[in-house]
């Protein structure tokens, strides 16, 4: 993430607009690369934080880009990992040091002077023999704790172009730290990434409405500045979510009201597809549960001729402010509507939830199909208000046409 003064965004009028780098500018993938290098060398020889950001220093100079490239660098060293190299803890050290200081009285400058004072040297000496350390290696892990003098032990390697992208994102990720509002507007969106964007979401535990326009789905995420605690955490979290909204394959829009330096009202941010930015989230895809795709072969296969038309869900159903549920599918005749939701192998507990969240505040026009492999209490189903189905390996199509008939508004 990058610290208030390494952002670099202009404000026209009431929108606010990152200032985004081009990643395949020669002068910074060159400078990139040699940063890289730095970090991946630091690494190898046991280099300290220090060294490090003294040669990055070096290389950018007097560079007009002195911004850009400290907010790349500031990227860089944040995937690097440092600790402290020393025999004992330099707080212990310190302290084993500045008792013996104090009690050999006022010290002098240099040792022998005519008062016979004994000088840091001296007091260096002593303790360093009853450590089994050398003066001068006690004297070098004394302060091995601070930032500068931590060794580089490893870091998560990247290229120089995967960097500008990250730099571009982190961009957008800093002004989302202070955001009183975020709306997300996905067009025509994929259920599998629906599925997989929610679950980033809750991930972050972050507070978010859901509701749909057509064919669009708007995600209502509350920002830190909503908050009364918790709003520095908070708008971490929300700024680490960003990427995985990169991961979306159509068309998105997202908008958020960012305070800004000394303008007395939010600046309008608003980041799209369009943009171009690259995540560095692994897809692990939109993944679709066999059960879900045996179901669909079977629907097609058994309800040919049905009244019913079944398509995917695309629309998060709200549990009055405790999550939401994203059916597999929705089945509609022209005039009622009921929804569909495959349970495949999921923990008890969590299953329970979901029931009690449907009981209250669920719109009562749920089939819920679970793997009867789940060992769930037949109480707990039977209090559920719509309908139940349990299936072994392929959810029968005959009983959900069945339910359907029965919960459908």
């Amino acid at each position: 993430m990058l610290t208030a003064d390494l952002v670099r965004a202009r404000v026209r009028g009431p929108a606010l607009e990152p200032t985004f780098i081009d990643p395949e500018r020669a002068e910074l993938l060159t400078f990139a690369e040699a940063a890289i290098d730095v970090v991946a060398r630091a690494v190898e020889e046991g280099g300290t934080r220090g060294e490090v950001d003294s040669a990055i220093t070096d290389l950018i100079g007097s560079s007009r880009s002195l911004k850009v490239m400290q907010g790349i660098a500031k990227i860089l060293i944040d995937r690097a990992e440092s600790d402290t190299d020393a025999p004992r803890p330099p707080s212990e050290l310190r302290d084993l040091v500045f008792r013996r200081a104090r009690a050999r009285g006022p010290l002098s400058l240099m040792g022998g002077d005519a008062l016979g004072r004994v000088s840091a040297r001296d007091v260096l000496t002593e303790v360093a023999a009853e450590v089994g350390l050398t003066p001068d290696a006690l004297a070098s892990f004394l302060y091995a704790d601070l930032p500068s003098a931590q060794v580089v032990r490893s870091w998560r390697a990247l290229d120089a172009t995967a960097l500008l992208h990250r730099y571009n994102v982190a961009q957008v990720q800093s002004l989302l730290l202070r955001a009183a509002e975020v709306r997300v507007v996905l067009d025509k969106p994929s259920p599998g990434r629906v599925r997989q964007l929610l679950r980033h979401a809750r991930f972050h535990q972050l507070l978010f409405r859901a509701s749909r326009a057509d064919e669009s789905l708007e995600l209502v995420f509350d920002g830190p500045t909503s908050l009364f605690s918790q709003s520095t955490r908070y708008g971490m979290q929300l700024a680490m979510f960003f990427p995985a909204l990169l991961l979306q394959d159509g068309a998105w829009r997202l908008v958020a009201e960012v305070p800004w330096a000394r303008a007395v009202h939010p600046k309008r941010l608003e980041i799209t597809h369009d943009h171009n930015l690259v995540g560095h989230l692994s897809d692990t895809g939109a993944y679709t549960p066999r059960e879900v795709g045996w179901f669909a072969e079977r629907w097609a296969a058994v309800a040919e001729g049905s009244k019913w038309t079944m398509t995917e869900s695309t629309a998060p159903i709200e549990l009055g402010g405790r999550g939401v549920v994203l059916p597999d599918f929705t089945f509609t005749d022209g005039k009622r509507t009921a929804h569909l939701e495959i349970v495949g192998f999921w923990r008890k507990d969590w299953l329970e939830r979901r029931l009690e969240g449907l009981r209250r505040h669920g719109p009562g026009n749920m089939v819920l199909a679970v793997s009867t492999k789940l060992h769930v209490g037949q109480d707990a189903l039977d209090e559920f208000p719509g309908e139940v189905i349990g299936f072994s390996q392929v959810v029968p199509v005959k009983d959900v046409l069945a339910a359907l008939d029965r919960v459908a508004k």
